[in-house]
């Protein structure tokens, strides 16, 4: 048996490597033949807005867009356009008042 503590460092931590290289193998085998992966299926593609209606396109807004985007994100997530009662922002005083002290607080 060996007293030296370099030699014992240096099997204690080839050991501990050698496990998380093994770990890291089988969570990448694990990952290869994960049986409860869902089956990749073609998302339906949206039909695309014809080039005839700038008009259309140039009326919207970026508040626009966001609340579409907001809309179409709470959609996928399975609810329904009726459900959603409104989209608007919050007002948070907080912030604003945090900022103003925070500049007044700056030195120039």
């Amino acid at each position: 048996m060996t007293d030296n503590p370099w030699l014992i460092m240096a099997i204690n931590m080839t050991i501990v490597f050698a496990v998380l290289i093994l770990l890291g193998v089988l969570m990448h085998i694990i990952y290869l033949v994960d049986p409860t992966k869902k089956k990749s299926t073609k998302a339906e593609v949206a039909e695309v807005p014809s080039a005839t209606a700038p008009s259309v396109a140039s009326t919207t807004t970026k508040h626009d867009e966001v609340v579409a985007a907001i809309v179409a994100t709470v959609c996928a997530m399975g609810y329904s356009k009726s459900q959603i009662a409104s989209v608007r922002p919050i007002v948070s005083t907080g912030w604003k008042l945090d900022g103003r002290l925070l500049g007044r607080n700056v030195t120039r």
